[in-house]
């Protein structure tokens, strides 16, 4: 009998799941992009699915139905690289608010162009690269960021799979167009702007023009150049514009509950949480004894995976080190370069590393102190802990935004931050109001009618089941901006208004000047 049963769920396994061979492709060498995908990958090989992933960053211990492709060496890995002195150097651009920001956020792209191009011009002609593109493949997994080489090579190999784009983050300005969402700037910020969905005037004259202007910067200095670099090979391949429209399925690494409410279709599924409980961590023992010591709770600090918190000029760390040397509770650092078991000076200890979401839950962790990156933004929001967000770069500004409407962080600016600010804001957090509002707005959070893995898995063997039959998208993506926008129909409706206004003017004046000349027939 227990035979029969386990024959019976091994037969169903095997229905629902439909083993699939699936290339994943991520080309961007930011490790918390990795972070999102990992967990995915893994769970479509757990399930019995072959998998082959090209990436800067291979598994540590992939299972036997995982195989790696490593792209390491090709580029510089954003990891702990960014140095925070790029921020003291005078900027005239400080003295035009507005138009600075609306600049910082166009010019802050530049690098990644410089890497994109660079890494497609070396996986053009990488071998373990083109052997795994002459594979037969289901489905195709692939990061929508800031390079499209990957769609141009996939049809360059004649790969006919489905593509399923994914995120590390919110969508980009040229994500929506893709599946035919809507991304309308009067209410959906782009993502690198400090911006509500309550905008004004100016806020909405911002979020169109640097949307506008970075559509056009993505197609001249990054499609338009990978394509060449594709066609230098491969010959004439189409527009990447129009690869792009193959995506069946859009994963984006949001959820409302956090990132704001968007326009969705069915094809733009928000899985936000996904990386959560993935590979458990275990918060060592000298940071356990740390936090049980205690009494009156702990203020987790951290600026993430990318950026060189020990750059960090000495006049800025003081303000931090001043601040936080204050408050009756304690701190946790990470801060490189801090030796093994950590460095500990008043009530801060400062540590290499730390397992961020494990301590974000423990029950000593009052708030979290961070730079926006949206992992740790949803680990916080997840775990019911209130945010001090001090933004530099990307999409951390709009994250940093979208928490203070959420009402579960304080946003902070760099530039202006000065020791009282930083004061005022920690009493803040650590407030019972605060800390009530975090509470409540994770248990929203978690309130969902799946799981973001269940329902990643889902809709990724959804795409395996039917193909590009499955019709995720709307027909939108197929229309001009003219069309899309009614352009064309406003044109019609006010040519038409105006020609029956200037009609009725003729006719009335026509009628007046013949009804005066009866009169006057009259007089005579």
């Amino acid at each position: 009998m227990l035979h029969f049963i386990y024959l019976f769920t091994l037969l169903i396994h095997f229905y629902s799941v439909n083993t699939a061979n699936i290339l994943g492709l991520f080309p961007h060498t930011g490790k918390s992009h990795h972070m999102v995908f990992e967990p995915l990958l893994h769970k479509l090989a757990e399930r019995g699915h072959n998998l082959t992933v090209a990436s800067f960053y291979p598994a540590k211990n992939p299972p036997p139905n995982y195989h790696d492709i490593s792209f390491q060496g090709m580029f510089e890995l954003r990891l702990e690289s960014f140095d925070l002195n790029v921020f003291e150097t005078p900027n005239i651009m400080n003295k035009i608010p507005r138009l600075g920001r609306m600049m910082t956020q166009v010019l802050q792209f530049r690098p990644f162009a410089v890497a994109s191009l660079s890494i497609c011009e070396k996986l053009v002609n990488f071998s373990p690269l083109s052997n795994a593109l002459k594979g037969d493949y289901d489905a195709v997994i692939l990061e929508n960021f800031t390079s499209d080489c990957m769609l141009g090579l996939l049809y360059a190999y004649g790969v006919t799979a489905p593509v399923i784009s994914i995120l590390s983050g919110t969508p980009m300005p040229w994500t929506a167009e893709r599946i035919g969402a809507n991304d309308n700037p009067s209410y959906v910020p782009i993502i690198t702007a400090p911006l509500s969905s309550r905008m004004s005037l100016m806020d909405r004259l911002e979020n169109t023009l640097v949307n506008v202007v970075l559509k056009k910067w993505f197609y001249d200095e990054i499609q338009t150049k990978e394509r060449e670099i594709i066609e230098k090979k491969f010959g004439k391949i189409p527009d990447l514009v129009e690869l792009g429209k193959n995506v069946s399925l859009l994963l984006t690494n949001s959820y409302h509950t956090l990132t704001g409410v968007k326009p969705l279709v069915p094809a733009l599924v928000e899985v936000g949480g996904l990386h959560l409980d993935f590979q458990k961590q275990h918060i060592p023992k000298f940071i356990e004894n740390f936090l049980n010591e205690s009494n009156d709770g702990v203020i987790l600090f951290s600026f993430g995976s990318h950026i060189k918190t020990k750059s960090l000029p000495k006049y800025r760390e003081e303000i931090f080190v001043n601040a936080l040397s204050k408050l009756k509770q304690r701190v946790i650092w990470k801060y490189e370069g801090s030796g093994e078991e950590g460095t500990l000076a008043g009530n801060i200890l400062r540590v290499n590393w730390l397992p961020q979401y494990e301590l974000l839950q423990h029950e000593k962790v009052i708030a979290f102190l961070c730079h926006g990156g949206m992992l740790g933004m949803m680990e916080a929001t997840a775990a019911g802990k209130p945010m001090i967000v001090v933004p530099f770069f990307g999409d951390q500004p709009s994250n940093a935004a979208a928490a203070a409407e959420a009402g579960i962080g304080i946003v902070l600016s760099y530039q202006d931050l000065t020791e009282d600010v930083l004061s005022d804001a920690l009493k803040t957090i650590i407030s019972d109001k605060m800390r009530a509002q975090a509470s409540h707005v994770s248990k929203i959070w978690h309130d969902r009618e799946t799981e973001p893995m269940d329902k990643a898995v889902f809709w990724t063997e959804h795409v395996v089941r039917w193909g590009k039959s499955s019709n995720l998208h709307s027909t939108a993506r197929d229309l001009t901006f003219t069309q899309l926008s009614l352009l064309d129909v406003a044109t019609i409706i006010i040519v038409t208004t105006t020609i029956m206004i200037v009609a009725a003017v003729y006719f009335i004046v026509k009628i007046l000047q013949i009804f005066k000349k009866v009169t006057k027939e009259k007089l005579l």
